[in-house]
């Protein structure tokens, strides 16, 4: 027997039994420009609220959002999004990557296809025609998760397509595998600091790394006043950025987030001899003919003569000798809080107005410090 919410009505009625008595059920009917019919049923605490929610449906506020998309195609809302929506939640070389990602592998299936009109089916024949066609798979997974973050948004908060469509680019795509960190135990990162083949400025760097933690982007652009020697911190408030060309410029942290990372004894004899004569704007490795950010690729190329003369394994990152100084931190000094640990890696640190320069170190930052120093200053002063 048919209803009024069958018959465009809707309604709102009382329940008055089992556990949701006292509620309020809504009812109504959609049906799309082919005949498709979607039942909507909710619950809602009070009536004023069920009926509020019945007239926004019979206003067809998502009746009218089906008709509107019928000429809306999935690459005129990708296109929409990198201009108005991503551009000011990506970073810009995230966005460019997505755009230039799309735009070879997803567009010429997709670009001209409406929104309404994706198959799941042929979604899983274009993940497959990828797989056969050789395009890797780490780029397949980041595709992917592109076109998954773009439907979504069709779907909420932009109610391009109803509240009730599954996203057809959420199919299963086996995961690529994670590649294996290094993460060196104390004894190997004294011996490598240690190595005599390296020069006071690649010691430096290495230390930089792994005693205190610090990014790639952040070493590169590390200035001689941003190391508060006599207070043992070293001030993270800039770093060097790609952007959408994959140009470099100095910013503030990944996360616009100002720290202070602590320096141990161990690090500060690394750096004194680097940072002799140096001005306060001075770079700590600076461009070999002026004062501005080595270019990344050169920072790799002394990274890799770094591996090769400390002795570290073949495949070992800038970012492993992060992770391993977070690994030092969290398995051999216990009495460091995780607090304190995300606030000098960071993970958690106070906005850019509210850090205090002229901080000193506090009692958990020094305890941080000596233990660092435990694990590295006998070694350093015997050794070098």
């Amino acid at each position: 027997m048919a209803t009024r919410a069958d018959h465009g009505e809707g309604s709102c009625r009382p329940i008055s039994t089992g556990k949701l008595a006292g509620k309020w059920r809504v009812q109504y009917v959609l049906e799309d420009t082919t005949g498709v019919k979607k039942r909507i049923s909710r619950i809602f605490p009070t009536q004023r609220e069920g009926k509020d929610f019945l007239r926004s449906l019979k206003r067809s506020d998502e009746v009218a959002a089906i008709h509107k998309v019928q000429a809306m195609t999935f690459g005129e809302w990708f296109t929409w999004l990198s201009e108005n929506d991503w551009k000011d939640s990506l970073d810009p070389k995230t966005l460019r990557d997505r755009v230039s990602r799309y735009k070879k592998y997803a567009a010429p299936r997709w670009a001209g296809v409406p929104l309404t009109k994706i198959d799941p089916l042929d979604v899983r024949t274009f993940y497959q025609k990828l797989k056969d066609d050789g395009v890797g798979e780490h780029t397949r997974i980041a595709l992917k998760a592109g076109l998954v973050r773009a439907f979504n948004q069709a779907i909420t908060p932009y109610r391009r397509v109803p509240h009730f469509w599954s996203n057809p680019f959420c199919l299963d795509m086996p995961a690529p595998a994670r590649r294996e960190a290094v993460a060196l135990s104390p004894e190997e990162a004294k011996k490598a600091l240690a190595s005599k083949k390296l020069d006071d400025s690649r010691r430096a760097m290495l230390g930089v790394f792994l005693l205190a933690g610090l990014r790639l982007g952040e070493q590169m652009a590390l200035t001689c006043s941003q190391l508060r020697m006599s207070e043992g911190l070293i001030l993270i408030d800039r770093a060097v950025k790609l952007d959408a060309k994959s140009s470099q410029s100095v910013g503030l942290p990944k996360g616009d987030k100002v720290r202070t990372a602590v320096m141990c004894d161990s690090l500060k004899r690394l750096l004194q001899p680097v940072i002799e004569g140096l001005k306060d704007d001075d770079l700590i490795w600076p461009q070999a003919s002026e004062n501005k950010p080595r270019m990344k690729a050169l920072v790799y190329a002394t990274w890799r003569r770094i591996r090769k003369e400390a002795g570290l394994p073949e495949n070992m990152s800038p970012h492993d000798c992060r992770l391993t100084h977070i690994n030092w931190i969290e398995k051999l000094c216990p009495e460091v809080s995780p607090t304190t640990l995300k606030e000098h890696v960071g993970h958690s640190a106070d906005g850019v107005t509210e850090v205090n320069y002229t901080r000193p170190l506090s009692n958990a930052q020094r305890m941080m410090a000596v233990r660092i120093d435990s694990l590295f200053a006998e070694t350093i002063k015997s050794d070098h």
